[in-house]
C-alpha cells in the first residue's frame, strides 16, 4: 500500500467515526508517531490534570491534546497495532465480537478480502464487499456498521 493509499484509507476511517486510541500509529508524509497517554498540567501542580493522547516522537512534549480535527494526521493501517484498534472498533460497533476477515484467491495469491459480520435480522454472517487489501475491508465494515 502506498503512502497516498494509506492516507486515503485513514481519512475514510476517520470520516466513518474511527476513534483515536493509545498505540495507534499516526501517518504523515514526513514523519510517523504513535499515540500514547500523557498528562496535561495547567498549573504547577497535578490538581486538575487531564489525561490526553499525544504523539510520542522526537521533539514532541507531553501536554499536546492530539490529534486535533484538521491536523492532517491519519491512522496508518499498515501498522499491526493500528489494524487491531480498527478491528476492535468494527466488532464493537457491529455488536459482533466474532467479526472476521478472510482472504480469497487462487494459485497462492490473494485476489480480494472481505469482512464477515453477524446480521441479527437474518441470523447469519454477511460479507461486506470485496476489497484489494484487509485494511480496506475493515474500513468498509466500519463505514457500514
Amino acid at each position: 500500500m502506498t503512502d497516498a493509499e494509506a492516507k486515503a484509507l485513514g481519512l475514510r476511517a476517520l470520516a466513518a467515526g474511527f476513534r483515536w486510541a493509545p498505540g495507534v500509529r499516526l501517518g504523515d508524509a514526513d514523519e510517523t508517531y504513535r499515540l500514547t497517554f500523557a498528562r496535561y498540567v495547567g498549573d504547577d501542580d497535578d490538581e486538575g490534570a487531564t489525561p490526553v493522547l499525544h504523539p510520542a516522537g522526537d521533539g514532541i512534549g507531553p501536554g499536546w491534546g492530539w490529534p486535533a480535527d484538521g491536523s492532517g494526521w491519519w491512522p496508518d493501517f499498515r501498522d499491526a497495532a493500528t489494524m487491531g484498534v480498527l478491528v476492535a472498533q468494527v466488532r464493537e460497533r457491529s455488536k459482533d465480537p466474532g467479526a472476521y476477515a478472510l482472504p480469497y484467491g487462487a494459485d497462492d495469491a490473494v485476489h480480494w478480502w472481505c469482512v464477515y459480520v453477524w446480521d441479527k435480522a437474518r441470523e447469519m454472517r454477511l460479507h461486506r464487499g470485496r476489497y484489494s487489501d484487509e485494511a480496506g475491508a475493515w474500513v468498509a465494515a466500519l463505514e457500514a456498521a
